[in-house]
């Protein structure tokens, strides 16, 4: 339940992450940088799980 709940509140911030980025604008740049290294995450752990 835990994961879940968590796995929610993740999807939730990466939303508002692209919506700022696409849409408003505040801190931009900062913005950028955190979405390319949460994709590089998620890149990264995607090819370590394969088999």
């Amino acid at each position: 339940m835990f994961k879940r709940v968590m796995a929610w509140i993740l999807l939730a911030g990466f939303l508002l992450l692209l919506l700022n980025i696409a849409v408003f604008g505040i801190y931009r740049e900062l913005s950028a940088a955190i979405y390319l290294v949460i994709m590089l995450v998620f890149v990264f752990y995607i090819v370590s799980n394969k088999k």
